[in-house]
């Protein structure tokens, strides 16, 4: 039995497209053996994913978190890239797979020096610019110079989007890319339902995800909630919020706010079908956040909700639906104000016609790594 193996550094709990890609492997029984290669994070209100297919297993080797100090972090790399290699040589697999630039050392290592006919793919859930890389961590930085050598042997190179990847090609010049790939986030089919009615009073805003105070519109977005008087409520589902960020919401204590623990993945159909609207709130602070068609604009549309996205969020541009509901609206997030709440949540023709979802979208992928 041929044996694939997955890398991802990150654990996969935090990471909505990897579940789903396990989730389309599963589904198709695959005839391989896969191994995914991930850590522990360092959370309680998610349960671990599990999987029941016998050809797929999970492995976490160490735990990631920025809460731990630098020698535990420092001994948590070296489980895992240690863990990795070992899994590598011992199973031999001619195909990897791996997810960002963390995840790249044991595949490198693996290709160039043990066994040069294995296949690489390689995605990525974000783009990270040249900036951010000489700024971030020096291992983030010396394994991104190891990965250009993979750039023109892989069997795929995947971004999000076109935006993404062109901005990556551009980067990496002169290295240059084999097999470019867009391989996008979306949920699965089983998520698309019809459109939330919004005639409904107060109407109902919510919004899962991490959250902070600098790099997304959090307060911008509360005081106009608050603005409102009881006409819209605003409920949050988040286990990954800064420190600031509570105390704002503390301190701001608004009955029309609501901060809720956060939820595993497969749940949030079942909570997004009590609301109107999903908000997205990134205020575009780097290319990543500016070129970007975040998870959560499609996981809300999916499950009938309207969404309101900040003007800067160019990557979301493609979508924008104001003649049919569910609705996509982009909105200058600096002033809310100029907006009449009864135009923002006008019912339109409730027609879901989004057809965007995991099992379609991984299809190129997986039948590459299983042929």
């Amino acid at each position: 039995m041929n044996k694939v193996f997955i890398i991802h550094y990150q654990p996969i709990e935090l990471y909505p497209p990897i579940q789903n890609f396990i989730r389309v492997l599963e589904g198709c029984n695959p005839n391989s053996k896969f191994y995914i290669l991930s850590t522990k994070g360092l959370f309680n209100e998610l349960d671990l994913l599990k999987s029941n297919n016998l050809n797929i297993k999970i492995i976490r080797l160490g735990i990631s978190g920025t809460k731990m100090n630098k020698i535990k972090r420092g001994i948590n790399y070296l489980k895992f890239y240690a863990g990795s290699m070992f899994y590598l040589l011992k199973n031999w697999p001619n195909k990897i797979l791996y997810y960002e630039t963390l995840s790249s050392l044991t595949p490198y290592l693996y290709n160039r020096y043990f066994n040069k006919k294995s296949c690489i793919y390689i995605h990525y859930h974000e783009y990270t610019s040249p900036q951010e890389y000489q700024k971030g961590m020096l291992l983030t930085r010396l394994f991104h110079e190891y990965e250009k050598y993979l750039y023109p042997l892989a069997k795929w190179v995947s971004h999000t989007n076109a935006y993404r990847m062109q901005l990556f090609k551009n980067d990496i010049i002169p290295t240059v890319i084999g097999n470019e790939k867009i391989f996008a986030n979306y949920p699965p089919k089983n998520w698309i339902t019809s459109p939330s009615i919004l005639n409904t009073t107060p109407l109902k805003i919510i919004y899962a995800g991490s959250l902070s105070m600098d790099t997304m519109y959090t307060q911008k977005f509360a005081e106009w909630v608050q603005a409102q008087n009881g006409r819209v409520v605003w409920h949050i589902y988040s286990y990954n919020l800064t420190a600031e960020t509570i105390e704002y919401l503390k301190k701001l204590s608004s009955k029309y706010i609501s901060l809720k623990s956060g939820v595993n993945y497969d749940d949030l159909p079942n909570i997004f079908k009590k609301y109107n609207v999903g908000v997205v709130l990134y205020n575009g602070h780097i290319p990543n956040y500016i070129y970007n068609a975040p998870n959560k604009l499609f996981e809300y549309l999916s499950c009938g909700l309207d969404v309101w996205y900040p003007k800067v969020m160019e990557g979301c541009f493609p979508y924008d639906s104001i003649d049919t509901s569910p609705k996509v609206l982009r909105l200058n997030f600096n002033d809310l104000a100029s907006y009449k709440l009864t135009e923002l949540s006008k019912n339109e023709k409730l027609v879901n016609n989004l057809k965007l979802n995991s099992e379609d979208e991984c299809a190129d992928i997986i039948s590459s790594i299983l042929e």
